[in-house]
C-alpha cells in the first residue's frame, strides 16, 4: 500500500461508459439472503448472460460450497466459462457496488484499486466481512490497494471522467460516514484518492426522509443524477408535487442547472420519470405492502453501462418504454436490457447497486 495519493501517482477514475475488462458481481447466498435466494440468483443470471457476451465477468462467492453450486448453475444454463472469472471472498451482501472495490487507471494505462472503509451505510447493516473485499480483489488481481482517509460508498460517486464527481451531501457528509469532517477536508480526499478536480454537491435528502422511504444509502446519487458525457445529466424526476420526493428532486434539478463541470461547461439535464404504478410488495417480511409508488426507492436512474449495451432496471410500470427510450438516446450505440428491478428495488438498490465495473488496462503500455 503506497503512502502517495492516486492522484499524484497519475491515476483517476474512468466514467463508466469507457472500455471495460469486466464487471464485478457478488452472488447472493442464503445466508443473507434466505427466502429470496432463489429469484435474486435468476436476476443475476439475467445480468451475466447479458455482460459476458461482452466482457469478463468476475463473481465473487463467499465460500467454496457457493462456488460449486455456481458452477452447476453456470453448466446448466449454457454460459461461456471463458468470459467467467470467480473468487471465494467471504462478504456481508450483494451490493457490489457499495463495498467492492473503486477501480483506477493511470496514464500508462495500470490499474489500482482503492477502498473506503465500508461501514455498512453509517452502521445500519453488517459490513465486518464487506469491508474487506476491497483489499481481497486487489489480492486477487495483484494489483496496488490505495485506501481512502475517510467513509464513502461506490453508489455515492459519479463521475464524467474528465475530472467531475457528482454526489449527494447527506451521503458522505454525514455524521454516519464522516464524523466531524467537513466538506473540505472529505472533498480533498476524494480529490487525491480518486483523481477529481472538481465537485458539484446536489442536497440528498434529511435522515428523516430517508427512513421514511428506506434509503438506508442517504440518498446515493446513483439512483438521482447519472453522467451520460462530460456535461449531461439524466435526472430522476416526478412529475406530480404531491410526490414525496418531488420536493428533493426540483431542488436537485436547481443545483443541477446552476453547475458546471471542470472545464466550466453548464450542465445539461435531461429528465427520467420515477415508475409511476402501485404495486404490491413481492417481499415476505415487507413493511409497506401495498407498493407505494410515492414512497418507494425505485429509480430508473440506477442502470449500469457495460461494453455494448445498458442494463436498465423495470418495473412493470407504464414509465418503463419511455425511460428505456430515454436512455438509449444518450447510449444510441449500446443495447438497451431490461432487468426486472422490483424485488432488489424493495431490497434498496437496483442494476448499478449490484456491479462494479474493471476499467481496460493496456498490457505492455
Amino acid at each position: 500500500m503506497s503512502s502517495e495519493t492516486p492522484k499524484n501517482l497519475g491515476y483517476h477514475m474512468p466514467a463508466e461508459w469507457e472500455a471495460h475488462e469486466g464487471t464485478w458481481l457478488i452472488w447472493p447466498h442464503n445466508d443473507t439472503h434466505e427466502d429470496t435466494q432463489l429469484h435474486l440468483e435468476h436476476l443475476w443470471l439475467d445480468m451475466t448472460i447479458a455482460l459476458h457476451q461482452h466482457e469478463m465477468v468476475h463473481i465473487i462467492v463467499t465460500d467454496e460450497r457457493r462456488r460449486e453450486h455456481l458452477q452447476g448453475q453456470v453448466k446448466y444454463y449454457g454460459l461461456d466459462e471463458k468470459n467467467l472469472d470467480i473468487h471465494i471472498i467471504p462478504n456481508d451482501d450483494v451490493w457490489a457496488r457499495d463495498c467492492g472495490p473503486i477501480f483506477l487507471v493511470n496514464e500508462r494505462g495500470e490499474l489500482a484499486v482503492t477502498a473506503w472503509n465500508f461501514n455498512g451505510w453509517g452502521e445500519r447493516e453488517p459490513y465486518k466481512k464487506d469491508r474487506l473485499v476491497p483489499e481481497k480483489t486487489a489480492e486477487a488481481l495483484s494489483l496496488p490497494l490505495f485506501i481512502g482517509p475517510i467513509t464513502l460508498e461506490g453508489g455515492a460517486v459519479e463521475v464524467n471522467g474528465k475530472g467531475t464527481m457528482l454526489a449527494t451531501r447527506s451521503s458522505i457528509i454525514n455524521p454516519n460516514r464522516n464524523p466531524g469532517k467537513s466538506q473540505e477536508t472529505v472533498e480533498t480526499a476524494i480529490k487525491e484518492h480518486l483523481g477529481i478536480e472538481h465537485i458539484i454537491w446536489l442536497s440528498g435528502a434529511s435522515r428523516e426522509f430517508c427512513d421514511l422511504v428506506g434509503s438506508s444509502t442517504d440518498l446515493h446519487i446513483d439512483g438521482y443524477a447519472r453522467f451520460t458525457d462530460e456535461a449531461t445529466v439524466l435526472y430522476s424526476w416526478a412529475d406530480d408535487e404531491s410526490n414525496n420526493f418531488y420536493p428533493i428532486l426540483d431542488r436537485h434539478l436547481t443545483e443541477l442547472k446552476d453547475a458546471s463541470t471542470e472545464s466550466g461547461k453548464s450542465i445539461t439535464p435531461v429528465r427520467l420519470p420515477k415508475p409511476r404504478n402501485e404495486m404490491y410488495s413481492t417481499l415476505v417480511e415487507a413493511t409497506r405492502p401495498p407498493f407505494d409508488s410515492t414512497l418507494s426507492l425505485g429509480t430508473y436512474a440506477n442502470f449500469y453501462i457495460a461494453n455494448n449495451l445498458v442494463l436498465v432496471p423495470v418495473y412493470g410500470d407504464v414509465n418503463d418504454a419511455n425511460a428505456k427510450s430515454i436512455i438509449a438516446e444518450q447510449f444510441p450505440e449500446r443495447e438497451i436490457i431490461g432487468i426486472p428491478a422490483w424485488y432488489t428495488s424493495e431490497m434498496g438498490g437496483m442494476m448499478h447497486c449490484v456491479t462494479q465495473q474493471q476499467p481496460i488496462a493496456r498490457v505492455g503500455g
